[in-house]
């Protein structure tokens, strides 16, 4: 099997499940448009939504694909291959968003959530997350549903391990990561306004979702891990006792398409149960690639970031009965395939990447 074929089979496989476990058919024949479409998040819900179209649908989705720059490589071959339209511009300029199609629904996947890209430009980052979320509602049809992919960040500050939707952070707009924070939290505003004007637009609190999908350069620790890894040794920034909480990609799709296609209340965490310290995390990467792992003393690196990023998950739970998760292990075997063979194919286009 060639690597081509290795990569289209770990996302169709992540899309069956989630048509496994959530309906799609009030979206049939509708036009759905996905922002942040190369992204891990958005590519993956285009994955769901175009196998929904090979496998179920009599009326096809319309899917719209969204991305700052030309889709590339896989990205590219896969949606020319399932009849997806792409779109590409700066969410930050007004006038494109102007031209993009009047959608049924609107995921608003875009934004950087790596902290070494959100923060390199903080004046868009706060834009994607206010401006263009205005501007995008406004090409929403009238009735339509709008996702916005909120953060946990919001919950930074907070003493609390376990955060509840009703439970916020305490930081204040002077924090390092403001932009982003702050970003968020107004996006949220602004999806309540929404609401009051009587679209159906919902905000989901995602934390670190993982697996098939990333492109290379992703500077988010666990993929790094995984890059890292590839060459035979993970070297850690800082003692890595700071806990995190990830989610497989198929379960995270699963609770943002539910949450788009039927939901009860403005807000929802959306996120994983697989809670584990950056320094396990390390060593069960290095254990599953035959790599060595250094860990230093040091324990300044970041110390902005959060200590530990925990959700409650019971609001989602209990409202669509989602109560399996992908277990880490097979998880992180899934992304160490799809890295190692994104990586391989990727070199073997040369520049037709």
């Amino acid at each position: 099997m060639n690597k081509k074929d290795i990569l289209i089979g770990l996302l169709e496989d992540d899309a069956k499940k989630v048509n496994q476990s959530v309906s799609l058919s009030s979206l049939e024949g509708t036009v759905v448009t996905v922002t942040g479409a190369t992204g891990l998040v958005g590519f993956n819900i285009i994955c769901a939504l175009a196998y929904f179209n090979e496998h179920f649908a009599k009326n096809y989705i319309h899917i719209n694909a969204l991305s700052y720059k030309k889709p590339t490589g896989i990205m590219r071959d896969i949606f020319i291959e399932k009849k997806v339209v792409s779109i590409f511009g700066d969410l930050g300029d007004s006038n494109y968003i102007k031209d993009i199609p009047v959608s049924d629904s609107i995921i608003h996947s875009a934004g950087y959530a790596q902290p070494g890209k959100f923060l390199d430009d903080k004046i868009k980052t706060i834009s994607i997350n206010t401006s263009a979320t205005i501007d995008l509602s406004k090409r929403l049809k009238k009735g339509g549903r709008f996702l916005f992919l909120s953060s946990s960040e919001l919950y930074s500050g907070s003493s609390i391990n376990k955060n509840t939707e009703s439970d916020i952070g305490n930081t204040d707009p002077g924090h390092p990561r403001s932009c982003y924070i702050e970003g968020k939290r107004a996006g949220e505003s602004i999806i309540n306004v929404l609401r009051e004007k009587g679209l159906r637009a919902v905000s989901a609190r995602l934390a670190l979702a993982y697996g098939p999908g990333v492109k290379d350069g992703d500077k988010r620790v666990l993929n790094q891990f995984i890059e890292q890894g590839i060459s035979g040794e993970i070297n850690l920034l800082d003692s890595g006792d700071a806990l995190r909480t990830y989610g497989y990609i198929s379960d995270v799709v699963t609770m943002l398409l539910n949450i788009l296609t039927n939901n009860n209340q403005p807000v929802y965490n959306v996120g994983g149960k697989s809670t584990i310290s950056i320094k396990d995390l390390a060593l069960k990467i290095g254990g599953l690639m035959t790599a060595s792992v250094n860990i230093p003393d040091s324990n300044s690196f970041m110390d902005d970031a959060p200590k530990t990023v925990g959700l409650d998950l019971t609001l989602i739970e209990s409202e669509y009965g989602h109560n399996e998760y992908i277990d880490i292990d097979y998880g992180l075997a899934k992304t160490i395939e799809w890295i190692t063979a994104y990586n391989e194919e990727k070199d073997s286009r040369g520049s037709d990447n």
